[in-house]
């Protein structure tokens, strides 16, 4: 099972800093990707991995694992549509690495496979990833540019990436947009996020505050929120069709407990993330 978590200036500068999570009512499990693997993605072992792999993102990534790097092909974010909601994605056409710490080892999940068992210094060099996505107990980035790798254990590599960009010009990372561009939110989705919110506060969750900004759908959850709050807050808020996310004010070990695991819970099992 994958988890893909998009990295957006304003509520994730860091993995370490605010997750934009979202708790879709009746939403399926989420896209998974292709084995592990020097990015040979023949191994296919779920939904996404059946898609097929865009040539130029295929030789991109050969690219980078003939030079040592740990990379594969996997889906980017969907092109939004009309009203600015993402699309499902076709085709496998962004890059990945490894997530790996400072010795070089790499990072994995924790126990429930929903959060990344690292401590928040290892997470906070990832500042410059623009896009993460946890599948099968390992942990994998993607960055907009060789430029991103600097301050990451990835930095000694930035000439090999950068080379593989000079060697093939035509790819260019499909989550580009979602780092520099701004979403684009219908004023129908605001103001559902915004009538979420007052509903929300009248029922007594006062810390709800308006959505506002760059994401003007997204409801921020405080570190001050605690397991039965938001539990409580999940069961009697329920989004529905709403396009809500939920942005989270800093790191399961900041807020003292893996708040995945509670919207698993209030999910039936299954917590997704979005694209926007």
């Amino acid at each position: 099972m994958t988890r893909n978590r998009p990295l957006t200036a304003t509520t994730a500068a860091a993995i370490s800093a605010a997750f934009l999570l979202a708790l879709a009512a009746c939403a399926g499990p989420a896209s998974g990707t292709a084995t592990p693997g020097a990015g040979d993605d023949a191994n296919a072992t779920d939904t996404a991995s059946n898609l097929p792999v865009d040539e130029t993102a295929r030789r991109f990534v050969a690219c980078l694992t003939s030079k040592g790097l740990d990379a594969r092909t996997d889906v980017g974010p969907g092109a939004p549509d009309a009203s600015g909601k993402a699309k499902a994605p076709t085709v496998r056409n962004m890059a990945e690495l490894r997530m790996i710490d400072r010795t070089g080892n790499p990072v994995t999940t924790d126990d429930t496979g929903m959060s990344i068992g690292t401590d928040s210094a290892t997470q906070q060099l990832y500042a410059n990833a623009m896009f993460t996505s946890l599948d099968n107990g390992t942990v994998w980035v993607a960055f907009k540019d060789s430029t991103a790798l600097a301050g990451t254990p990835y930095e000694s590599k930035r000439a090999d990436y950068a080379d593989c960009e000079a060697k093939h010009p035509n790819f260019s990372q499909p989550a580009q947009d979602l780092a520099s561009g701004q979403p684009t939110y219908s004023e129908e989705d605001k103001r559902a996020a915004l009538d979420f919110a007052r509903k929300a506060r009248d029922k007594g969750f006062g810390w709800v505050a308006d959505p506002s900004g760059d994401e003007p759908t997204t409801i921020l959850i405080p570190r001050t929120v605690k397991a039965d709050e938001l539990r409580r807050f999940f069961r009697e808020c329920p989004v529905g069709d709403t396009r809500i996310t939920f942005g989270f004010d800093g790191t399961p070990e900041e807020f003292g407990y893996d708040y995945m695991k509670v919207m698993d819970e209030a999910n039936g099992g299954d917590s997704t993330t979005t694209t926007q």
